[in-house]
């Protein structure tokens, strides 16, 4: 009889967590080497321990993140001939110690009044943050050298921060997401393609990065896409369009661990 392999609890979490991705990516021609690097969850108390040193309350979807596993990077490697394999797509959440407090010099950040005239002109989602001397802004990833994903908390009091792209030339800031999961399911929707967060930049894509969109996701850089008015779902079969925030749980610990915490 043939036998069937059961999913581990660990690698099921991370497939939950990524929506089905990796299975998607693999099925894809010219895809191959999809791994995940796991990690281990953050203790309760490395979380208050960072709100506490950067005086911030983290977003409760993103603190049940790091309680589950303390950021992941999922890769992949595409085979532009039969002898040259390049690792391009990557998904990269950073370890919670890695979020920092940008240093820079908040005069240097675009004025709160330029800020406040975009927001009475413009919605929301294309407005960018109000910067005053009592925002704090993080640094979630670096894209190219050319702009940085910034969790922003727009008052010191604040606890519902929202996700913007800082390029870095210009000094300006485009909107990605209102919550911690839109971004994650965001990144996972642009299958980790190379600085995906770029779609969104007011100067685009690298030429080499648009045309492995313009191959395995063209409907991504469609014009005029609404795309805060919808849900991109790389799987089509399977119904993964909305993240679970269930799956934000203390994963099982091996049972090696458990005889050392004995």
């Amino acid at each position: 009889m043939a036998t069937t392999s059961k999913q581990n609890p660990e690698d099921a979490f991370y497939e939950n967590l990524t929506l089905g991705l990796m299975k998607t990516l693999s099925n894809v021609p010219r895809i191959t080497n999809v791994i995940c690097e796991k990690r281990q969850p953050c203790e309760k108390a490395q979380v208050m321990n960072w709100e506490q040193r950067h005086c911030v309350y983290l977003p409760e979807d993103m603190k049940k993140f790091y309680l589950s596993t303390d950021g992941f990077i999922l890769h992949w490697s595409y085979q532009y001939a039969p002898n040259d394999i390049r690792r391009v797509g990557c998904i990269h959440f950073p370890h919670l110690l890695q979020i920092t407090l940008l240093r820079e010099n908040i005069e240097n950040f675009p004025t709160s009044d330029a800020a406040q005239h975009q927001v009475t002109s413009n919605s929301v989602q294309n407005s960018g943050p109000i910067i005053t001397p009592k925002t704090k802004v993080f640094e979630l990833n670096n894209v190219n050298d050319v702009a940085k994903v910034c969790l922003v908390y727009e008052s010191s009091g604040a606890s519902n921060p929202k996700i913007y792209l800082l390029e870095l030339l210009a000094f300006k800031w485009q909107f990605l997401a209102e919550t911690f999961s839109e971004y994650l399911r965001m990144a996972i929707a642009h299958l980790g393609l190379p600085y995906w967060e770029l779609c969104f930049s007011s100067f685009g894509l690298p030429s080499w990065t648009e045309q492995l969109f313009l191959l395995l996701a063209p409907h991504l850089l469609e014009e005029n896409d609404q795309r805060r008015g919808r849900v991109i779902q790389p799987i089509s079969e399977q119904q993964y369009s909305t993240l679970d925030p269930n799956i934000f749980r203390v994963k099982p610990k091996c049972p090696k661990q458990q005889q050392r915490a004995k």
